[in-house]
């Protein structure tokens, strides 16, 4: 009896060491061409927002027709049948209930604000308290501002880009409520819950399944992680995370899998830190010589800036977001930015701010 029960035990032990070793030894594959993968509905969400975006910014040239805010809101909310591309709109997808729930009705003032400051695109001349179309001094690129200098269609798409797809993507998908479900039972075409749940924040980077090999077609996310790769280096970092996260998760290797989500949640948010003080940067450059490249990056580095907010166990507080974007337009709410008279030391001080709580940034602040 005593040799069965060794044998018993043995045999149990050895059981379980090799599940441990299969666990740890696994092939980690080179593009995102795993089995049973969708991430369709991210896929038709970066599409909607690319027709918004480009609806918003049709009216940043002189003389353009007015904006509708009403199209504009049912884009952002997939009623009407708003989409040129017919299949987004029997989608049943939509951008507005995957934004955070606070910001949603801000987006949407946004969009009321645009319109009005696009029937004003015959005014070559804006200043404070009148809104128009800025032309740059070579002639070559014109911004739509409000009457307070701010270049709401771009503060949209790239909010949305912040408080929808950043946001669902790092704080929701990769979060505890997404990741703490089964990985047991799997359905075809889908993968398990919890590997479909990765597939959907992979989704919303917006890039290839091989990338960076494939630099085509890459969208939002995609083309800002891939424009910072020059000084952040970071195409390889962030897809090889998302790559080894889904593998471990396909062989039960969730310590692996936690590691890589940290990984994905800091890359992403030094892309994101990067390009704001970029656009930072070209707002430096701009003052006092084109006001209408000082207006449109100032526009931009809001947006990213206000993006942090949204990032999974982020690495800045709200608050210390909300400190730089007061500095840099006067508010931290959306509705209330004002660009005129802003002066270098005050672009600056949101810079360097952005650099001290991301000290990975200080090598490479003045070239990005």
């Amino acid at each position: 009896m005593k040799n069965i029960l060794l044998g018993l035990t043995f045999g149990v032990l050895f059981t379980l060491f090799s599940c441990k070793k299969d666990k740890d030894n696994y092939t980690i594959p080179t593009s995102y061409n795993f089995d049973n993968v969708d991430f369709s509905g991210q896929t038709n969400r970066l599409d909607m927002l690319t027709e918004l975006g480009n609806y918003a910014k049709s009216a940043s040239v002189p003389n353009a027709a007015a904006l509708d805010a009403l199209k504009m809101k049912n884009m952002f909310n997939n009623i009407n049948n708003p989409f040129a591309d017919t299949s987004l709109n029997n989608s049943g997808k939509k951008l507005a209930d995957k934004t955070v729930s606070s910001e949603a009705l801000i987006f949407e003032q946004l969009m009321d604000s645009l319109a009005v400051a696009s029937s004003y695109s015959s005014n070559g001349s804006p200043s404070q308290g009148n809104p128009g179309v800025m032309t740059n001094s070579s002639g070559t690129k014109a911004y739509l501002v409000n009457a307070n200098g701010v270049e709401l269609a771009q503060l949209i798409e790239k909010c949305i880009m912040g408080a929808c797809f950043y946001y669902q993507a790092t704080a929701v998908y990769l979060g505890e409520g997404k990741m703490n479900v089964d990985n047991i039972t799997v359905t075809p075409g889908l993968g398990t819950t919890m590997e479909h749940h990765w597939d959907e924040a992979f989704g919303y980077l917006g890039v290839s399944k091989d990338f960076p090999a494939n630099l085509t077609g890459l969208k939002f996310w995609g083309k800002y992680l891939n424009d910072r790769e020059s000084k952040l280096g970071l195409n390889s970092t962030l897809m090889n995370a998302f790559l080894s996260g889904r593998a471990a998760i396909s062989n039960d290797n969730l310590g692996e899998r936690d590691v890589k989500i940290t990984s994905i949640r800091r890359s992403w948010e030094l892309v994101v830190a990067g390009t704001a003080v970029a656009y930072l940067n070209d707002a430096l450059a701009a003052n006092g010589s084109d006001d209408a490249e000082l207006h449109h990056a100032l526009s931009e580095a809001y947006a990213f800036i206000y993006t942090l907010k949204w990032g999974g166990n982020a690495t800045i507080t709200s608050s210390s977001v909300d400190a730089i974007l007061v500095s840099l337009g006067g508010s931290s709410n959306l509705l209330n930015i004002n660009f005129y008279g802003i002066s270098n030391a005050q672009i600056q001080n949101a810079k360097d701010a952005l650099v001290n709580n991301f000290s990975s940034l200080a090598a490479v602040k003045d070239s990005l």
